[in-house]
């Protein structure tokens, strides 16, 4: 056991995670809601032989953790500050609501709201660390 653990939104296909992992942390929560994505986290942990999250793959949406307060992420959270001495969330939102080059909708399109969700949910769980990728080209 490591003595950090990484709780990862907007997993895609793990690469962020793996480098976190990589670097000594343990990989203790993962969330994507696209289930191609999800597939391909899976397959790539399976094949590195990299076991899964202590607290499992979810596959719900951001929002559904803002809904859900007192439900599985929170108590997993509580069950993790007792094993880690920190707790951290990484997670990079969709950007193309922020590009030129995407829709352009700003913080009022579908993705565009979904960074908002996201620094709702690590401002209601409050975890020792996070990072906040945000790339929009």
């Amino acid at each position: 056991m490591n003595n950090h653990a990484v709780f990862s939104f907007f997993s895609g296909a793990g690469f962020l995670d793996l480098g976190f992992e990589d670097a000594g942390f343990d990989v203790a929560f993962v969330n994507e809601i696209n289930p191609s994505f999800m597939d391909a986290y899976k397959f790539s942990r399976e094949h590195l032989n990299k076991k899964p999250p202590l607290f499992g793959y979810s596959q719900n949406s951001i929002n559904e953790f803002l809904t859900n307060q007192k439900g599985a992420l929170a108590i997993d959270i509580l069950q993790a500050k007792e094993k880690y001495q920190t707790i951290g969330f990484i997670g990079g939102p969709p950007c193309p609501d922020f590009s030129v080059g995407g829709k352009n909708k700003g913080q009022e399109g579908e993705n565009g709201r979904l960074s908002d969700s996201y620094i709702n949910v690590i401002i209601n769980n409050k975890p020792d660390w996070f990072l906040a990728s945000f790339i929009a080209a």
